[in-house]
């Protein structure tokens, strides 16, 4: 690289860096939760702090064990290191996961496919719907990319680079870690796809990666080590449940979601490096697969994707740990157009890979808040309102609630249906109560106490209802519409 280039390079890189802690850090605290989700990895955190048990997580009174609790613990550890429990302690792991994936994609590129390459990666991972949206959340997807998409490349690593041992160790560990993080489901993006590779390619180091049976036992020590503590404590059938919620309904349901969802998704969140794959695609491969590295990224990005197309449950986020290596091809390919092109269209392609990550950066640091202020903008009142006004009043809710209601009243929220709503009108209670119920239950309760609008969407109401002294001790505060 030429020195004027270099100098260049140096610059677009450390821009864009800045720009990534920007984009994952910026105000990360600022805002209540955005989503029910949020508040859900938040409040089991929150209750082991409170009540001590560490082993097995709580959501509103009840054990919550569809998701293995290393994200609890993350959030639990950082709110005892800082002493507080807030949106920032919920937040930062998966803040601090994404920047981890992000600067693990650039140094993987840069190595193997040239420092042109990383930067794109690097700005196409940063600057992408999906991937910033949920680094700035309390949600388990991110940590779970950074450590699929980090135990891939030690197995990688390994396999390209005649590193030591080591790596396939460290491999195991954080595949481990993973299970510990959302379940076997980590296996589809890490060993499944090492698995595809090694039958296609043939590859001796491949086949290491795959019969080491000393990662194997680091790997189970890791990952079913909680697990099996639950299981002894609770016996095994704790878990039918949750394997019929979380493993077969979702692959077996009868959602109907269409096969194609997930470019739909990809396209979106990738917008608008996304359409790089319409250019010369029958070229590009014919290049790409000369290359083993290459192939088995193809191979790892593929091998995901085609298993939760077939799934019947189909989320955006699912996918989210094969961005990494999406941004790597889109990356690489960008790169190539580059290094062919004239000067003009050099520099409008530095111009505008530059640009979106700068946008995404202004977003989130300045019109985010605005944007999404109907989804939180009573959440501070009602928190204030627990604390002043309900702190000793029996509290029940009708039929759901939202997990955000539920942390941020601090307290456990016991739901009740229509065949225990009579049981109130002999109490002392407060009924809360969300959009659709609350007309109907208004003529049910003795009185309305309180009624919050917009509640969580811009037509989303929150009724409080009161029943025999929670209508008497109850201060009305001024009503928000």
């Amino acid at each position: 690289m030429p020195p004027n280039h270099a100098n260049l390079y140096r610059v677009l890189l450390i821009a864009t860096a800045l720009l990534g802690i920007a984009v994952f850090f910026w105000g990360l605290g600022n805002i209540p939760f955005l989503s029910f989700n949020e508040a859900r990895r938040a409040i089991p955190a929150a209750n082991m702090i409170k009540e001590g048990d560490w082993l097995l997580p709580k959501l509103n009174g009840e054990l919550y064990i569809t998701k293995p609790p290393l994200l609890y613990w993350l959030s639990a550890t950082t709110s005892l290191l800082f002493d507080v429990v807030n949106e920032w302690t919920a937040r930062i792991p998966s803040a601090l996961s994404a920047f981890a994936t992000a600067w693990l994609v650039y140094s993987y590129t840069r190595r193997h496919f040239g420092a042109w390459s990383a930067l794109f990666a690097l700005q196409i991972i940063i600057a992408n719907a999906g991937f910033a949206m949920l680094g700035r959340q309390a949600g388990i997807e991110m940590l779970l990319t950074f450590l699929c998409f980090s135990a891939l490349i030690c197995a990688f690593k390994y396999t390209y680079e005649e590193v030591g041992r080591k790596w396939l160790l460290l491999s195991y560990f954080l595949l481990g870690l993973a299970v510990l993080t959302k379940g076997p489901i980590a296996l589809l993006f890490v060993t499944l796809p090492l698995l595809v590779d090694a039958l296609y390619q043939r590859k001796p180091r491949q086949w290491q990666v795959l019969r080491y049976p000393l990662g194997w036992l680091i790997f189970l020590a890791v990952g079913a080590s909680w697990y099996l503590a639950v299981t002894w404590k609770m016996d095994f059938d704790i878990w039918q449940s949750t394997v019929q919620k979380d493993m077969v309904t979702k692959i077996y349901g009868n959602s109907g979601e269409p096969v194609y969802n997930y470019i739909l998704w990809l396209a979106a969140d990738f917008f608008p490096a996304f359409f790089l794959i319409c250019i010369s695609p029958l070229t590009t491969w014919r290049a790409w697969k000369q290359r083993d590295v290459t192939i088995s990224l193809i191979v790892a990005l593929l091998v995901p994707f085609l298993i939760y197309t077939a799934f019947s449950d189909k989320h955006a986020k699912y996918l989210l740990p094969v961005y990494p290596i999406f941004s790597i091809l889109l990356g690489h390919k960008l790169s190539e157009i580059f290094l062919k092109a004239g000067n003009q269209l050099k520099n409008l392609i530095l111009v505008l890979s530059m640009l979106m990550p700068i946008g995404y950066a202004i977003f989130y640091g300045v019109a985010e808040a605005k944007v999404f202020h109907y989804r939180y903008e009573t959440l501070p009142l009602i928190k204030s309102w627990f604390a002043e006004e309900a702190s000793h009043i029996p509290m029940f809710g009708y039929k759901h609630l939202d997990e955000r209601l539920i942390y941020y009243a601090n307290r456990n929220i016991p739901i009740i249906d229509d065949t225990k709503l009579a049981s109130l009108t002999t109490m002392d209670a407060i009924l809360l109560v969300e959009d659709s119920g609350i007309l109907r239950l208004k003529a049910v309760a003795q009185c309305t106490i309180k009624e919050f609008k917009p509640y969580l969407s811009r037509k989303g109401a929150l009724a409080i209802l009161g029943f025999g002294a929670a209508c008497q001790s109850a201060v009305v505060l001024p009503s928000m519409n």
